[in-house]
């Protein structure tokens, strides 16, 4: 099984109906070829959404493509999904999860043979979700010709800065 563990700095993506990639966040490795993911909370998320550090934010399971013309990537949805954002359980309750993902500095791991103190901590966070139903933008398809493209980019990676809200565009050069 491979499972893609990555740190976000901050909500919206996945959204509520649990479509990872509505705003475009981890562009092309949304196409890579996984079977679960995990999004943590990372250490130094954006202002605003600091409550998602050091938190398992969502998971998802069997992920399905859709097609969105023109993006970094396809979205996906998943068979089985929750999503947690800051009420989600802290990370530190997976000693070896934690030493892994933090320790090495990595913004992302995508990996079928984890180190088996690890794999046990995660296999324990997938068969949280085993039973849930699916997310639900499981239905779409595809947004070629349709207005569900509009409805999944619904709005772009936001933040701010000195007090001011700002909108983050991710090119294709990133």
């Amino acid at each position: 099984m491979k499972i893609l563990i990555y740190k976000r700095t901050h909500k919206g993506d996945p959204d509520e109906r649990g479509i990872f990639g509505n705003q475009d966040c981890m562009g092309k490795v949304r196409n890579w070829n996984y079977d679960a993911v995990i999004g943590i909370g990372g250490k130094s998320p954006w202002k605003g959404d600091e409550d998602i550090s050091y938190k398992v934010n969502w998971v998802g399971l069997e992920p399905k493509k859709i097609l969105v013309p023109g993006k970094r990537g396809d979205c996906v949805s998943f068979s089985h999904f929750e999503l947690y954002e800051e009420k989600g359980k802290n990370i530190e309750e997976n000693p070896a999860l934690f030493e892994y993902m933090y320790d090495s500095r990595k913004r992302f791991d995508m990996s079928s043979s984890l180190p088996e103190p690890v794999w046990l901590e995660v296999d324990q966070i997938l068969n949280s979700v085993r039973d849930l139903p699916p997310s639900k933008g499981y239905a779409v398809k595809s947004t070629e010709g349709s207005d569900i493209n509009e409805s999944i980019y619904s709005a772009k990676c936001k933040s701010s800065y000195n007090g001011e809200d700002i909108e983050v565009d991710i090119s294709e050069e990133c």
